[in-house]
């Protein structure tokens, strides 16, 4: 899948430090329906707002998470799973980057995939990959910077991601 001609990746910036995961399930939202922003910043603020909250209006109870620490993987699964009607899973993939890549890939054939990259001892960021590129590559997008980046497999393998200065992938949801 590909990044929706009418909406500029920009458009989907984080507005601050805690909303990666916010902006992700968004622009997951804006490949696979109609809808577009009306008001980005507001929109983003809210989506935080609903994925950290004990009840999801999305129709489940959700264990509830300061918003003060970002986005629980959780939340954006269960986002992702209102989004195309399957089950999400939550892979673990920081000590096993060469199976984390294919899962990420496999999962790429059906839907968007979120992805939490961070430090070696942390995840501190949510990227959302959109599809792949060729045979060893996928395009993420990049709430920090609002843009779409191809990251090829050595770099996803060997834990040099370089997504807002973060280099290991920790979760693919």
């Amino acid at each position: 899948m590909r990044w929706p001609a009418d909406l500029a990746p920009g458009e989907l910036r984080q507005p601050d430090r805690v909303s990666c995961g916010a902006a992700s399930v968004l622009a997951a939202r804006a490949l696979l329906t109609p809808w577009r922003p009306a008001s980005p910043a507001e929109d983003i603020h809210e989506e935080h707002r609903l994925l950290t909250s004990s009840r999801s209006p999305r129709d489940r109870f959700q264990v509830p998470w300061p918003r003060r620490l970002g986005t629980p993987p959780w939340a954006v699964a269960n986002a992702l799973r209102v989004l195309t009607g399957e089950r999400i899973a939550t892979v673990h993939v920081r000590p096993r980057p060469v199976i984390g890549y294919e899962v990420l890939r496999e999962s790429l054939a059906t839907r968007p995939v979120a992805v939490y990259v961070g430090s070696r001892w942390l995840p501190r960021h949510v990227v959302l990959a959109t599809g792949t590129a060729g045979e060893d590559a996928v395009e993420v997008f990049d709430p920090a910077a609002g843009a779409v980046l191809t990251i090829g497999r050595a770099r996803w393998t060997e834990h040099r991601l370089g997504i807002a200065g973060w280099d290991f992938a920790w979760f693919v949801v």
